[in-house]
């Protein structure tokens, strides 16, 4: 059996998944070293046997060192760098490969100039790998230093099987479709969701047979949009979050800061069009050549367009829209996560 040690920030549905797909069907034990999850997105997990956690507040800098200069792991996993502790621990690592997972896209600032030269220097020499969700994450390892061959990507899945059956259901009901603009995350700046509700009430007035939906929680939720026609469902996971989105018909990110989004694999993974700002890491994965509208992020007015194009379409050519997303989303899954993972394994 082999064994990994990961080393975490705040879990996620999608990363249990795949470290739960790993310990069950690929034979591998893991250690999970991470922070507790935000107040706002209370998940609840469920771990294979082969999976042991450990809460990162009860975790010593000193204990995590001594497991990894025991040598007895066949791949140490790291979560970004901003873990002063995580790196010092890793620094122990011997012959152990070590990989650096991170979702960072490359914009050529300044700021990233910086930054990829000290992390060429003072954090590439402790990692061997690098695990990235896409192409623009690429560009910003390949500054640091790491070189083809060295560099997995398809870090980033959703859960296939499961936005799979919704995207079933959907294909099969298409009656059951309605006129609902999705939102999914949490409510902060990042997200610019109060420019969203901007539009989503101009376009509600405008279009009387539309509902907008929104589904989070977050520091912004006193100043949320309230009107009859955009319903807010606070935060959903599992089976709520799949029966309330089997019926919309968009989905909408307009971030203004979003490395990548695996709201929009699980999105598309159910078969939606969708809508999102330039600044969405997953648009470099997920948008084909017809399934998706981009704009430029920040902009009320591109974000109007964008959302006024898709629903003035047909129910017929959203549809077609939607098997697109479905498709490229399934390029991006569970088997090929793994298959990275042993890669990268001694």
């Amino acid at each position: 059996m082999k064994r990994m040690l990961v080393l975490y920030r705040e879990l996620a549905g999608y990363f249990v998944n795949n470290m739960n797909n790993l310990a069950e069907n690929h034979d591998v034990s893991i250690d999970i070293v991470a922070y507790a999850v935000q107040s706002d997105a209370p998940f609840q997990f469920s771990f294979h046997s082969n999976i042991n956690l450990f809460k990162r507040s009860e975790t010593s800098d000193i204990q995590i060192k001594e497991w990894i200069s025991s040598g007895r792991y066949d791949l140490i996993f790291c979560g970004g760098w901003s873990d002063k502790g995580y790196l010092t621990a890793i620094s122990q690592k011997g012959n152990t490969p070590a990989m650096l997972g991170f979702d960072k896209q490359w914009l050529g600032s300044m700021k990233d100039r910086l930054a990829t030269l000290y992390l060429r220097f003072k954090v590439k020499p402790l990692f061997d790998y690098t695990f990235v969700p896409g192409t623009e994450q690429t560009r910003f390892a390949q500054q640091m230093g790491f070189v083809d061959g060295t560099i997995f990507q398809g870090a980033y899945t959703c859960e296939t099987k499961r936005f799979h059956q919704v995207f079933q259901w959907r294909q099969t009901n298409p009656s059951e479709i309605k006129k609902q603009v999705f939102f999914a995350g949490r409510y902060v700046v990042e997200k610019d969701i109060q420019q969203l509700w901007n539009v989503a009430a101009k376009l509600l007035d405008e279009r009387p047979d539309w509902e907008f939906h929104f589904i989070g929680k977050g520091p912004l939720w006193e100043s949320r949009l309230l009107h009859p026609r955009a319903i807010h469902h606070g935060f959903l996971d599992g089976n709520k979050l799949d029966s309330t989105i089997r019926t919309g018909a968009i989905f909408v990110l307009p971030s203004i800061y979003e490395p990548w989004g695996v709201v929009v694999n699980e999105f598309a993974a159910a078969g939606y069009p969708l809508v999102l700002s330039d600044k969405v890491g997953a648009r470099t994965g997920l948008k084909g050549k017809h399934n998706a509208v981009v704009f430029p992020a920040a902009n009320t007015e591109a974000l109007y367009l964008a959302l006024h194009e898709v629903m003035s379409k047909t129910e017929d050519e959203r549809r077609e829209m939607g098997k697109e997303s479905h498709s490229l989303s399934m390029h991006i899954n569970e088997a090929n996560y793994a298959a990275a993972i042993l890669k990268m394994m001694r």
